[in-house]
């Protein structure tokens, strides 16, 4: 009996926490409310029913409460908004209502969030073209989360903004006007016509982003007059995502930085942003560069998926303390000056830090067709730079162009059809110094002030360049490339010694050159002497040359170095240079350390040891250890495109270390 009482009892409170529970989702369902508000209502106040509604979305706002959404019928509304927490403002239907200001005699913003959270702004015309403009410091929108508190869970979507491209006090105005600690989407929206910025944080009024996470997917930003994207982090803490993966993820900004404030004209302009990555971007015909980072840091995905082309300078441009991932699978094409610069004077108000200071890697991506080099590294970098698997063409100057002291590594990567230029090149444009910040790099020679480049260069595949490597002011090493049907030399590079070479402190070059294939390099030209009646070759480039940096006539120097003989000997060991027009090895001296080397049919001959290596001779020379294991034989490749060994091949297991010469032998390998 009493077990029975005791079920009824837990029934009964059962009962009752259902019956609480129902009584507490009605009261909530009674609280939240549609408030609709329709400008044809006017100028009655309505009482915000469907069959009723009021005449102002602000009077609307100011009515409801937490939870509230307020629809807004089409129409065009004349004023200014104030947001409140938990209240979203929504387009009522398909149709768009349009915000249009034009009775407004001061500046202002149009939609003010001040402090406010968890909030949606969605389907609206907003026109800043009217009344008195949004002056600089105001927006569009404006979210002022600093002055009282954070703004947190704002979104704005679905938005048409239009800004006024004349109004300029002195910077302009913005679409989205940001300030303080947030967290904020900015998703599928129109932002166009602003006089400073589509989204701007910084340099307006001291306004930065603060501990923030900014969500940017989706938008069309474009004829914004400084860049398209504008933002200033204050700190650490602040995560900037703009694109995504997924279908419409990524961004598209066209024709940005139209008007130059300061070196900022950028589709995308980051400084100080330590949490950022830019993903499935359309970036194109930016008055200065596609993208501009001073002191950035990116996050996975970091920079990837992006195309980013045309743009007036460079694709992207890397200044200040910046720790940067670009890659992978970015096209990056057809900019008017590099595809990617190292460039601190592009940057207002760091011109004389470091382009970057940090590590910054570049991989996996397509970089091609560039007015000057691919990459440029152009201002003293002192972070490695790591270039990586990437595919370099048919950019006009350079594959990857070097001109001032910076240790890279360049590995993994094809590097072709440079027609007029070559793959690698740490040397000399025109002989303007100090590099000239207006042209970058079309007037540029090489800034020995902090020494010279010191570079690993391995595994990479160079081909139909004008040079494969033309390396004048380097140090490092060279192992493990395949450098072919280059129409110059395939690889060509000097030393020097410590004086008159200021301010090197020491002796530089390239101190090693180990399995390498070298072949097909240069040209071979019939000529006949009409005079004479004497038909003969010239000859020019081979597989590696190893010659004074002011050797040849035209080639332009602001203060020219002088020669090299006094530099230490050059390992070149376990290399191949076959079939190449000039010598397969040529250095003046015959001082290096030579030697596990194969040589075939170069210079127009099959095996004769002076042709082959240009005069050398076995054991002859100043400092000449001798080379007892030079090789004078056909490398039996498996053709002359992936310059393979053949089973049998007199390569196989003959280099220094017992493994096979040439790119696919020694301690690491080309693979790919």
């Amino acid at each position: 009996m009493e077990k029975a009482h005791g079920m009824q009892n837990e029934i009964i409170f059962l009962l009752f926490v259902m019956f609480s529970i129902m009584l507490f989702s009605l009261s909530c369902s009674a609280q939240a409310a549609s408030l609709y508000v329709d400008v044809a209502a006017c100028p009655g106040p309505g009482t915000g029913t469907a069959g009723d509604p009021f005449c102002s979305i602000q009077h609307a706002i100011d009515q409801a409460t937490s939870g509230d959404d307020v629809l807004v019928v089409a129409g065009t509304y004349d004023e200014v908004l104030v947001m409140k927490s938990g209240v979203d403002v929504l387009a009522a239907g398909a149709t768009a209502p349009q915000i249009y200001p034009i009775s407004i005699t001061t500046s202002i913003n149009m939609i003010l969030f001040d402090g406010v959270d968890d909030v949606t702004f969605d389907g609206f015309i907003l026109n800043a073209t009217g009344g008195a403009g949004i002056a600089s410091g105001k927006g569009i929108f404006k979210m002022d989360c600093a002055t009282n508190s954070s703004c947190l869970n704002i979104a704005v979507s679905n938005c048409e903004l239009i800004g006024d491209p004349f109004f300029y006090s002195p910077k302009g105005s913005v679409g989205f006007t940001l300030d303080g600690e947030m967290e904020l989407t900015i998703a599928d929206n129109t932002i166009y016509n602003n006089c400073f910025a589509g989204i701007g944080a910084g340099g307006l009024g001291g306004h930065y982003l603060i501990n923030s996470t900014l969500t940017i997917t989706g938008n069309t930003i474009y004829d914004n007059g400084a860049a398209g994207i504008y933002l200033v982090g204050n700190g650490t803490g602040n995560r900037v995502i703009i694109g995504q993966n997924g279908v419409n993820g990524g961004n598209s900004l066209t024709n940005n930085g139209y008007r130059e404030y300061f070196g900022t004209s950028a589709g995308i302009r980051l400084n100080g942003v330590d949490q950022a990555s830019i993903e499935n971007n359309n970036i194109t015909t930016s008055n200065g560069a596609g993208i501009n980072f001073i002191s950035v840091s990116t996050v996975a995905p970091h920079i990837s998926n992006n195309d980013i082309h045309a743009n007036n300078q460079a694709g992207i441009n890397i200044g200040g303390a910046s720790q940067v991932t670009i890659g992978s699978n970015n096209n990056i094409y057809d900019n008017v000056h590099a595809g990617i610069s190292f460039f601190a004077e592009t940057n207002s108000n760091f011109n004389s830090v470091p382009a970057s200071s940090l590590p910054v890697s570049i991989t996996g991506n397509a970089i091609y067709g560039n007015g000057l080099a691919g990459v440029a590294i152009i201002d003293h970098v002192t972070g490695t730079v790591t270039v990586d698997g990437n595919d370099i063409y048919q950019n006009t100057k350079a594959g990857i162009g070097i001109f001032n002291a910076a240790d890279v590594l360049i590995q993994n990567n094809e590097i072709h059809t440079h027609t007029t230029a070559a793959g690698i090149f740490t040397g000399d444009w025109s002989g303007t110094y100090p590099p000239d910040p207006a042209a970058p790099p079309s007037s540029m020679s090489f800034d020995r002030t902090n020494g010279p480049a010191n570079l690993t260069i391995r595994m990479n595949k160079i081909y139909g360049n004008r040079s494969g490597m033309r390396l004048d002011h380097a140090s490092g090493t060279i192992s493990n490339n395949l450098v072919h049907d280059n129409t110059k030399a395939g690889i060509r590079f000097s030393g020097n010694n410590i004086s008159p070479y200021a301010p090197f402190a020491a002796s530089w070059g390239i101190t090693s050159l180990t399995n390498n294939t070298m072949a097909d390099n240069g040209t071979a030209t019939d000529i006949y002497d009409v005079d004479s009646n004497y038909l003969y070759t010239e000859r020019r480039g081979g597989g590696m040359a190893y010659d004074d940096i002011n050797d040849t006539a035209g080639r332009t120097f602001f203060d020219p170095p002088v020669k090299n003989i006094d530099q230490g000997p050059t390992t070149i060991e376990n290399n191949i240079a076959a079939y190449n027009a000039a010598a397969g090895i040529r250095e003046s001296s015959c001082s290096s350390a030579r030697d596990y080397n194969l040589y075939y049919s170069n210079n127009g001959t099959i095996t004769g040891v002076r042709p082959q290596t240009s005069g050398c001779s076995n054991g002859t020379g100043p400092n000449f250890t001798g080379n007892p294991n030079e090789i004078f034989d056909d490398p039996l490749f498996v053709d002359r495109v992936d310059y393979q060994l053949l089973f049998g091949s007199p390569a196989i297991n003959s280099g220094s270390d017992g493994l096979d010469m040439g790119a696919y032998g020694g301690s690491t390998p080309l693979t790919w």
